[in-house]
């Protein structure tokens, strides 16, 4: 509120001014000696605002045990000091009594106390030293109210203020960084302030003396992010210059985590790429780079290990090179030193680079794969908003990536076999075949009760970027399909939403290799079967005789997995249905026939996977031989991963028609939670993010089991025990979710909350709510 009024006139009386006339009479006037004001500098006590205030010092107490009177109101609008209030100082043991004598005035000297029936005026005491239990705290320690009503006093904590400068040297870093921005690049957003509470995160006030407590925090809002950079003089610059040594360290430092972090890579094409000079068009696109980089200083600071896979079993599958990949020639404490803290600018970077390259339509293919980079980490971290909304979907279908046909076109004429690591540019769009090229049939397989007559076709099949070169290129093509299907399925599985991309718009064949991008063996050429091969009883895909490596096991495993997810949320057991007593609602129950497929298809998967792959702990004997370290494997632990739940899942909603089969469901639990057990902390660094999401469903699965063994009308002690070990399986999957896993990937924690809110019976997040 603003006042208008003039102010009094002033004397100057020593070194401060007072009004020359008494206050108005609207103004509270306390009858008090003069008191001296000396004439030197104020002690720091009295300074405005916390100028010399120390971190941590309390605003309403200076002594414990002992007040003072705010000295905010005797400063004016102006700027000017009034002479300062008596402070009057009462130890709480006597805060009432003196608070009555005050207000009453039978504190007064000689002045006998007047017998009144008037209504006892209210105590009014300081913020943080007023119980919040009873609300009518009497200002002793402890509260009479609070004593007589059985309660435990609380007191409010009151927020720190932090000195102004530190305030001042925050916001020095921040300008600075600022400046240090390059044109058109966001900037970065300004650090929330200690004494701003946290409500946005909270879902409601807790206490600690509270007899109920309420959720684990968690909002649909980024809730875990990892450490920024601290603010310095002189930040860091989110800056990698081309060609220069760091450039190229951190992405040798990367390379073998590619696979691991949704960016298929070939290694040697890859770096051969990154030596042109920097306004040489056939570089990979600064987005693509910038995402890496910030990959490579997230990794550098976790210390993350990289992942040491088992000796391929001999004599199983076709002989392959395996790339070699140069050691970076700088230690982990010299990159960092040189670009530590800069992880999170380096990925605002790639985001700017990404924004900007889909306004030029420069090099889609690497925007593709660098929108897939930036999705990855908002996922890891837990920003999972953040991450869905990432275009990666449209740039996919935008450049074909759903339908590739397994076919390349070298530019030169050549056969595009063992090419060089350095791909000649590509030919001028018009030189490529298509629809409204002269001299080419619409139909190019012609049936003989077909018309021979050829007729005009509409339109083109339109793409933005040119037919692969090479068959690196194309298995960079078909690896970077997969790596961005798989997200797909697995933000789908995570948040139960429809997929970006439908898996029956998708015809381009399975993956190859071990993760690492590879020509297509050319005893597999002829193997190009799809996703609907996989649902297909009568596919020749179930006969073949070549075995699959754990990645392409992996691939197919999150197709089945999503599948399995889906069923509880059909589309068509989502339409309106007339209820007996009238009303309108849904079932949610899948059909009969759909769980069915999904089951039959998983059996049929299993079916497939070579024997030395199989989980060998449920009740399998082992093949003679040396024996396959899938614990090594993140691909392997996926795999199973994936089954356990999946299976978990259909036995669940089969249920739904029998009942005796809901059994199977515990037993697919329990056999996750025993895969679980055996994985080594090491291994959680290079886990997949679906293997996060099945924890949680598994473990949110036992433990309402748990609740629905306790809530049996006619309970006995096996069934208490049952539920006892329901409920520990599931304790230890959440425990590994807020573990090692969290360590390397927050999501892991976040979705350990979001157990513990499951468990006690809230909704999994604030801000989200059931669909009706």
């Amino acid at each position: 509120m603003s006042y208008s009024q003039p102010q009094p006139p002033l004397s100057q009386q020593g070194s401060s001014y007072i009004p020359s006339h008494p206050p108005t009479p609207n103004r509270l006037q306390i009858n008090i000696p003069p008191v001296p004001i000396p004439s030197g500098p104020p002690s720091s006590s009295r300074l405005p605002d916390g100028d010399n205030e120390q971190e941590g010092y309390p605003s309403d107490v200076d002594v414990d045990g002992e007040l003072d009177v705010e000295q905010d109101q005797n400063r004016s609008s102006e700027g000017f000091a009034y002479p300062p209030m008596p402070t009057r100082r009462e130890t709480f043991g006597s805060l009432s009594g003196s608070t009555d004598s005050m207000v009453d005035g039978s504190g007064d000297a000689g002045e006998p106390k007047e017998q009144s029936n008037k209504r006892k005026p209210r105590i009014t005491l300081p913020r943080g030293r007023a119980c919040v239990a009873c609300r009518k705290c009497t200002g002793d320690v402890p509260c009479r109210t609070c004593q007589k009503a059985g309660l435990e006093c609380r007191y409010e904590e009151l927020p720190r203020k932090k000195p102004r400068a530190v305030i001042l040297e925050e916001r020095v870093a921040e300008l600075e960084a600022c400046l240090s921005l390059r044109p058109n690049d966001p900037v970065p957003p300004r650090p929330q302030s200690s004494n701003l509470s946290s409500g946005t995160f909270d879902s409601m006030p807790q206490s600690s003396t509270s007899s109920s407590s309420g959720p684990p925090n968690l909002s649909l809002i980024s809730h875990i992010d990892v450490s920024g950079p601290m603010a310095s003089l002189n930040p860091p610059r989110a800056d990698i210059m081309p060609n220069s040594e760091l450039e190229l360290v951190l992405i040798q430092f990367i390379l073998p985590l590619t696979p691991f972090i949704g960016i298929p890579l070939h290694p040697a094409r890859f770096l051969a790429l990154l030596s042109l000079p920097p306004n040489d068009i056939r570089r990979p696109h600064p987005a693509l780079l910038y995402i890496l980089f910030s990959q490579a200083v997230r990794t550098l600071e976790l210390d993350r290990p990289p992942p040491q896979m088992p000796p391929r079993p001999q004599g199983v599958f076709p002989q392959t090179s395996t790339q070699t990949i140069p050691k970076p020639s700088m230690d982990r404490t010299t990159i960092l030193s040189q670009v530590g803290g800069t992880s999170l600018m380096l990925c605002e970077r790639a985001r700017a680079e990404l924004d900007r390259g889909i306004r030029t339509v420069d090099r889609p293919f690497d925007l593709t794969r660098a929108a897939i980079g930036i999705a990855w980490m908002l996922y890891s971290m837990g920003h999972f908003i953040e991450g869905w909304n990432i275009p990666v979907s449209r740039l996919l279908i935008s450049c074909g990536l759903h339908r590739i046909t397994g076919t390349y076109i070298p530019p030169d004429g050549g056969s595009g076999i063992n090419p060089d690591l350095i791909p000649k540019p590509y030919a001028a769009s018009h030189q490529y075949a298509h629809s409204h090229s002269q001299n080419r049939p619409s139909n190019p397989f012609p049936n003989n009760g077909q018309s021979q007559v050829e007729f005009p076709i509409v339109r083109m099949r339109p793409i933005i970027i040119p037919p692969a070169r090479d068959e690196i290129e194309l298995a960079e093509r078909v690896a970077t399909f997969w790596a961005a299907k798989m997200q797909d399925w697995e933000a789908s599985i995570g948040w139960g939403w429809s997929v970006a991309m439908s898996d029956e718009l998708c015809t381009t064949e399975w993956g190859w290799g071990w993760g690492t991008v590879q020509p297509k063996h050319s005893a597999n050429l002829h193997d190009r079967h799809g996703i609907r091969d996989l649902y297909d009883p009568a596919s020749t895909m179930h006969l073949a005789t070549a075995p699959e490596t754990t990645y392409v096991l992996a691939i197919k495993s999150v197709a089945l997995l999503h599948r399995a997810s889906a069923l509880y949320d059909l589309p068509e057991s989502s339409y309106p249905i007339t209820l007996p007593d009238g009303q309108v609602g849904t079932s949610y129950s899948p059909p009969f026939s759909v769980i069915q497929s999904v089951q039959m298809a998983i059996q049929r998967f299993r079916q497939r996977i070579p024997r030395i792959f199989l989980d060998f702990t449920q009740n399998v004997t082992p093949p003679s031989g040396v024996l396959y370290d899938g614990l090594s494997d993140p691909w392997w632990i996926m795999v199973h991963s994936n089954l356990y739940t999946a299976e978990m899942m259909c036995w669940r909603e089969l249920a739904n028609y029998q009942a005796n089969v809901y059994e199977n469901a515990v037993r697919s639990a329990r056999a996750h939670v025993s895969l679980v057990r055996r994985i080594p902390d090491h291994l959680w660094a290079n886990m997949d993010l679906v293997v996060a999401l099945n924890l949680s469903l598994t473990s949110r699965f036992l433990f309402k089991e748990s609740t629905r063994l306790l809530g049996i009308s006619q309970p006995n002690a096996e069934t208490a025990q049952m539920a006892a070990v329901a409920s520990n399986e599931a304790e230890i999957l959440r425990q590994a979710l807020s573990g090692p896993f969290n360590r390397y990937h927050p999501i892991a924690g976040m979705h350990s909350l979001i157990v513990q809110r499951v468990r006690e019976g809230w909704p999994e997040k604030e801000g989200e709510y059931e669909r009706i």
